[in-house]
């Protein structure tokens, strides 16, 4: 059966896991950023 919320996923963008979610892709995209950045720019996360 085709998700009835096409382009989002309702569990994920639950309020109680959705802050969980954010910070860790946040956190991995830092991650794969930073050796492309080095030297001259450094990845912050910021609010």
């Amino acid at each position: 059966m085709p998700s009835p919320f096409p382009g989002m996923d309702p569990y994920l963008e639950d309020r109680a896991i959705w802050p969980d979610v954010h910070a860790t892709l946040i956190t991995y995209i830092r991650e794969v950023l930073q050796p492309q950045l080095r030297p001259k720019y450094i990845a912050r996360i910021g609010e």
